[in-house]
């Protein structure tokens, strides 16, 4: 029997490396992953074929869409740091739009009968007042950054693709996620680093945060990759599903539990910079729909998630500079993240 045959775009990222290992082990499918670059080392690539492919190249990603032949692909490159949008939000635009749109293009020119997972965001939904929680799908889209307006773009581009040309789109709107080989650019494992590396004497015994206040829906990476999996199998083309856990977070409780875990005596200071424009007060899910379509429960505490991603900075730590993850992948490879 052939095994189901699995395409994830932007695949070495933090998002990508735990799917590609989840459907290798977990599902038993035959996995390739495609990057901007790499692949960086470790992860899943000694059990899943893995390429180099720019997503914005048209003849590139038919080359690999007309010889692989997906059953299923896993649409998650982007250019994933809020930050970064406002740097440069033409670059997110493009990759967002017209990657997806080669994507979406090469099937059809290879007459490849693919469900798409499309990864957006939670990001979408902006600035949510408190009695307007939790957010259902039905809920306004009000992007208040370039990222969150990509996500929207892409997600109103796969409705078309359905409508128009019968794709089998499944779209996600993932809430924050966190865990082991996160990039430091997002809040849990920027605190984490920190810690892991003052607890070695590589910075002074002080963190620097940023708006503490925040309060967001965290789920461990490693749950959120089987609902996505449940999703795209069992869910209905061309609808949306919040990913969450239904439950919100100050940013000062992440912090709380990391220094909690930790023996050494760590300052925290506040540092203006680190603030984000257009900084969401508090976002917390539905994941009604999401849970009657599969059946989803997650599997691990937020205590666990925040302990196992310490320990992996400390490992990537005594593993010196080239083992230490400085970014989620290539800036067209990077998975969705609502991090603040």
């Amino acid at each position: 029997m052939t095994a189901t045959r699995v395409l994830i775009t932007g695949a070495d990222g933090f998002v990508g490396r735990h799917l590609a290992a989840y459907l290798a082990d977990e599902a038993g499918a035959e996995v390739l992953g495609l990057d901007l670059g790499g692949p960086r080392p470790g992860g899943p690539w000694e059990r899943c074929a893995y390429g180099v492919c720019d997503i914005l190249d048209t003849a590139a990603v038919f080359h690999v869409v007309e010889g692989f032949r997906p059953d299923y692909v896993f649409h998650l490159a982007a250019q994933s740091s809020v930050r970064r949008s406002w740097e440069d939000p033409d670059l997110t635009y493009r990759i967002a739009l017209l990657g997806q749109s080669n994507l979406i293009d090469a099937l059809l020119k290879a007459g490849v009968e693919a469900r798409v997972h499309v990864a957006c965001s939670a990001e979408e939904y902006g600035k949510v007042a408190e009695d307007e929680l939790p957010v259902a799908e039905d809920h306004p889209l009000r992007p208040a950054s370039p990222y969150a307006l990509s996500k929207v773009m892409q997600e109103y581009h796969a409705i078309f693709c359905h409508q128009a040309y019968g794709i089998e789109t499944v779209i996600t709107r993932a809430f924050n996620m966190t865990g082991p080989g996160q990039s430091p650019e997002f809040v849990a494992s920027d605190f984490a680093r920190q810690i892991a590396e003052a607890e070695v004497g590589l910075r002074e015994p002080v963190i620097r945060v940023g708006n503490l206040e925040a309060r967001r829906d965290f789920s461990d990476v490693r749950d959120l990759v089987g609902a996505y999996w449940e999703l795209l199998r069992k869910g209905e083309p061309g609808e949306a599903y919040n990913v969450c856990s239904g439950e919100d977070h100050a940013i000062s409780e992440l912090l709380d539990i990391l220094l909690s875990l930790s023996d050494a005596s760590i300052e925290v200071t506040v540092d203006p910079e680190r603030y984000r424009v257009a900084d969401i007060p508090v976002l917390r899910g539905d994941n009604a729909r999401m849970r009657t379509v599969t059946g989803w429960e997650p599997k691990r505490r937020l205590e666990q998630t925040l302990g196992d991603l310490l320990d992996w900075w400390r490992d990537e730590i005594k593993r010196g500079p080239g083992g230490v993850a400085t970014a989620d992948g290539g800036s067209r490879g990077n998975g969705p993240s609502s991090n603040p």
